[in-house]
């Protein structure tokens, strides 16, 4: 089972309660947090693990910083190299272990003392981002290879660039010094290997048909390289103009893609093939050179060197083996897993440690609704921890394909989930026990699932309603444990929808727009709403349903049908549809021409323009279509309405244009314009705190990624704080704790961010 504690990777939201229980956090979700954050989940996608040379430390690079951990205990030291403004991609021990080089996509080379965690010096030169760095054997020179093509020396100890390895035509990917610190290769995706003479100052010989993955032998004679599918035994040879040959192209001959070859440093020539069972992810040599540690699709083991045989498998079956280390005494192999880190005695084979490590293909979080628990959807599983401690608490794992969505019961007892494996199933909160299993829909032509999306509890928690993505859709209640109706979806279409506040009646809306309404303790159909519908909301008491499309707003009867009034905004782009506590409907209306509008939806009444631009002549029109039948259609474009939770404020985005607050009281505008910052994309994302005294704002790009969070108070749009993390804040990941005093970001680096709300 994958469990989910302090070790962690990739993507999500998490959300925990205030500075009094900071203290029970464990120490490393406290290490190196930018600015103002409070708590860290993950540690960042991992990307490589190392041992120090003295043996001491190991050290995990992830794309926030440099994780130094005790090799004896495991327990986490520090957390360096954090200050790079963007993602690290590699670093490097110096051969007295007094130095750890890190490099990535901000251009720079970073030096830190591995024991204090300190910056020490930053390197600039190349232009573009960096991705791998290597010491030489003697410590003296460091070489980074770049996405900019090129190598560079630099003198380790003083940061002075020493010369430029130009002739790759493609970002390098790997840098290595061979044993004696003469010959350095690098290598790029394509499977370009090229090796250069540093006491020549020159290009000796170019390596094609394998992949970037490349090792020294520990005595420096040999290499070991993974050959591509595609290459021939062709060599070529460059000369000079005086006839000398000053380059070797030699072009991979393999066998079969599932094997591992040995070649000669000198003459490029290959000495031995070992053969393995599936496509090698990677490999390393022991210190002594005899053994090889190998990761081949699922299985990990080990080969004799010499002679090539295999010898023993220590893993079998398990997610893939991403990055291999040897201790310096060559009696402990750590591995790296996207979902773990572990230590292996090299010798026994015996699995001496595992660390779970990983955040992957995240999908949402969701508080419980007493605010005990976090959810967090992780691919195929969901992650349970303990909302005050981060504590890990149990994994809920057996669907066969990603989960699409997950729903907790108000209860905070039940988590429904639906997954692309074409079924939907309960667990039980508290001990993570798979209470039911519902076998949905299944392709009869393609041997392939049907996707179940996210399941939707009732308010009062009786009833659970599923829909796939053929429309069909079923009701299950959750305390008789049976399934009260199932609605095919070749008759009924279905696209949405929605529960009654009392949870007794469930509103549908159609392909074809129409809107059926259902008893969802019979499963009997009450009534069919024909109308023009791409928004349904009920009214507290459930005995009205609001429709609206484009500029047209529907209110119909849920106990007869009848069709109660109908209301034509002109000109509307967006439009959101409210109640007062006496149930009493209005709409709030964004206009093409960026005014904002109040109607009543009882009388067809405009109430009143918010910004001075909604005049009497537009007001008139609306009233003169009301109870119109002859409907005329105005294209909408792309705006945002927000409402607060408590419906006194409301929030317009348009794009490409500042975000502004409202209160719908006075009908003014809360404070100035939201701008957007410099760099952000076009359009933001608008959220309230569920006090509703609090908005986070969130600009998204064409990647539909976030970069910083800003709050405002919504009393009076003052900016109360900026929140800026390691990277990117995915647009769907950003959570509020129940009492609003907790902020959590996620970002695409593998961590979450925890955050304390000011004061206000």
């Amino acid at each position: 089972m994958r469990k989910f504690f302090p070790m962690l990777t990739l993507y999500i939201v998490a959300v925990l309660y205030a500075s009094s229980i900071f203290a029970q956090y464990e120490p490393s979700m406290q290490m190196g947090l930018p600015d103002g954050a409070i708590a860290r989940f993950g540690k960042g996608t991992i990307r490589d693990i190392m041992y120090s040379p003295d043996g001491t430390q190991f050290a995990v690079t992830a794309n926030i910083g440099v994780w130094i951990y005790d090799a004896r205990t495991g327990k986490e030291l520090d957390l360096i190299a954090e200050e790079h403004p963007d993602r690290i991609y590699s670093a490097a021990y110096s051969p007295d272990s007094k130095t750890i080089a890190t490099v990535g996509q901000d251009k720079t080379v970073r030096l830190w003392n591995a024991h204090t965690g300190k910056h020490v010096k930053t390197l600039t030169g190349h232009k573009d981002e960096i991705n791998s760095v290597a010491f030489s054997p003697d410590g003296q020179i460091l070489a980074t290879g770049s996405s900019d093509n090129t190598i560079r020396l630099w003198n380790a100890n003083s940061g002075k660039y020493i010369k430029t390895l130009k002739g790759h035509t493609q970002p390098v990917s790997s840098v290595q010094f061979s044993s004696d610190g003469d010959m350095l290769a690098s290598s790029t995706l394509s499977g370009t290997i090229r090796f250069w003479s540093l006491s020549k100052g020159q290009l000796i010989r170019t390596l094609q048909g394998y992949r970037e993955l490349i090792s020294y032998s520990p005595v420096g004679k040999t290499l070991l390289l993974i050959p591509n599918p595609d290459g021939s035994n062709t060599v070529f040879r460059t000369k000079d103009s005086d006839g000398y040959i000053t380059e070797e192209v030699t072009l991979a001959n393999p066998d079969t893609i599932y094997t591992m070859h040995i070649l000669d440093v000198v003459t490029g020539q290959q000495i031995k093939t070992i053969p393995s069972l599936n496509y090698v992810n990677c490999f390393a040599s022991s210190p002594d050179g005899k053994t090889i540690a190998i990761s081949d699709g699922e299985r990990f083991g080990l080969w004799d060197a010499t002679t090539g045989k295999h010898l023993k498998t220590l893993s079998e079956g398990t997610p893939e083996v991403q990055s291999i280390a040897y201790s310096p005494d060559g009696n402990t192999i750590a591995t790296v897993r996207w979902d773990r880190v572990q230590w292996w005695n090299a010798q026994t084979g015996e699995n001496i440690k595992t660390f779970p490590s990983s955040i992957d293909n995240f999908g949402a979080i969701r508080f419980s609704p007493d605010g005990k628990t976090i959810a967090i959807s992780e691919g195929r599983e969901i992650s349970l921890l303990h909302a005050e401690s981060g504590k890990y608490l149990t994994t809920l794992e057996g669907h066969k394909a990603y989960i699409s969505g997950f729903a907790l019961s108000p209860d905070s007892k039940t988590i429904a989930t639906g997954s692309s494996d074409g079924t939907a199933r309960l667990w039980d909160v508290d001990t993570g026990e798979n209470l039911e299993i519902f076998n949905m829909e299944h392709t009869k032509h393609r041997n392939e699932f049907v996707r179940i999306y996210p399941p939707k509890f009732s308010p009062d928690g009786k009833t659970l309603a599923f829909r796939s993505e053929h429309n069909t859709l079923w009701l299950w209640d959750t305390q008789q444990q049976y399934i009260v109706r199932t609605i095919p979806g070749e008759h009924y279409h279905i696209k949405d929808f929605v529960f009654s506040n009392d949870g007794k009646i469930l509103a549908t809306r159609s392909k074809t727009e129409a809107v059926h309404l259902w008893n969802t303790k019979t499963g009997r159909h009450i009534n069919t709403l024909t109308g023009l519908t791409h928004f349904i909301t009920f009214s507290p008491d459930g005995n009205i349903l609001a429709t609206s499309l484009d500029n047209w707003v529907e209110l119909w009867s849920t106990n007869t049908g009848e069709k109660l009034n109908e209301l034509f905004i002109p000109n509307a782009c967006n439009t959101k549809i409210m109640w007062t506590e006496d149930g009493n409907p209005f709409t709030i209306t964004i206009h093409q021409n960026e005014s904002v509008s109040l109607w009543d939806l009882t009388t067809g009444q405009h109430i009143q323009a918010f910004e001075g631009v909604m005049d009497e002549t537009l007001a008139a029109l609306g009233r003169s279509f009301f109870r119109m039948t002859n409907k005329v259609m105005i294209g909408s474009w792309n705006t945002e309405l927000v409402v607060s939770p408590t419906q006194d404020t409301f929030v317009t985005v348009v794009e490409q244009n500042p975000v502004r607050l409202w209160d719908i009281t006075t009908r003014k505008q809360i404070g100035k314009s939201i701008k957007s910052l410099k760099g952000e994309g076009n359009y933001t994302l608008v959220q309230y705190f569920p006090d509703g005294k609090t908005i986070a704002t969130i600009p998204i790009g064409p990647d539909r990624q976030g970069g910083t969070v800003r709050l405002w108070d919504v009393a009076t749009g003052e900016h109360l704080k900026t929140l800026k993390g390691y990277s990117n804040c995915d647009f769907k990941s950003v959570a509020f704790s129940p009492d609003s005093k907790t902020i959590a970001t996620g970002h695409d680096d593998g961590t979450v961010l925890l955050w304390d709300i000011p004061t206000r």
